[in-house]
């Protein structure tokens, strides 16, 4: 999420440079298009200062009015040249983000997966320590008895517990005298 909000903050940062460069591009456009339609009404006139504003400031100074021309059409040509820097920052940026979400449907299935698991083997291990108690419980009975039938039942139990299969219970009968079995 840390990577999303980044992406996010950058891709806002992005967002707010090209808007800002388009208004300069705009209003440097709308400023260009106003001096040349000043230019073709005056044809070879000079301005008096009064009357031209900006374009008389700039055509009122012979030398300076080519030089200010030139500067916004350098300004206007590097703001083109950076607003499509921006939009290529922004395809990428559009990119990562487009591979981040795919990205994060596998992590959240993932996470999902093993949280699973997880709780299985919570579960599991919850009841082999339930086991373990009843087992030790048992065997502390079975230990603590004397001979006799109550004492076969609780062997039995054992069996049941530890899932001893028909082999090995056979051979702990065997093994066992009859005086441990009762």
């Amino acid at each position: 999420k840390g990577h999303t909000a980044h992406l996010a903050e950058l891709q806002e940062s992005g967002n707010k440079a090209r808007t800002r460069a388009q208004e300069l591009l705009t209003e440097r456009e709308c400023e260009i298009a106003e001096l040349k339609g000043q230019l073709e009404n005056r044809s070879n006139k000079r301005p008096s200062s009064r009357e031209g504003g900006v374009l008389g400031e700039l055509l009122g100074n012979s030398e300076d009015s080519p030089r200010t021309l030139i500067f916004y059409k350098q300004q206007h040509e590097y703001l083109l040249e950076e607003l499509g820097k921006m939009k290529g920052l922004r395809e990428t940026m559009e990119q990562s983000l487009r591979e981040k979400e795919r990205n994060e449907h596998v992590y959240v299935s993932e996470i999902a997966k093993l949280t699973q698991e997880n709780r299985r083997l919570t579960r599991n291990t919850s009841r082999e320590s339930a086991n373990m108690e009843y087992l030790k419980n048992i065997v502390v009975r079975y230990l603590s008895l004397g001979n006799g039938s109550e004492r076969r039942q609780v062997l039995s139990a054992i069996l049941t517990v530890l899932q001893l299969t028909p082999d090995e219970v056979n051979k702990v009968k065997h093994k066992l005298s009859p005086g441990w079995l009762g």
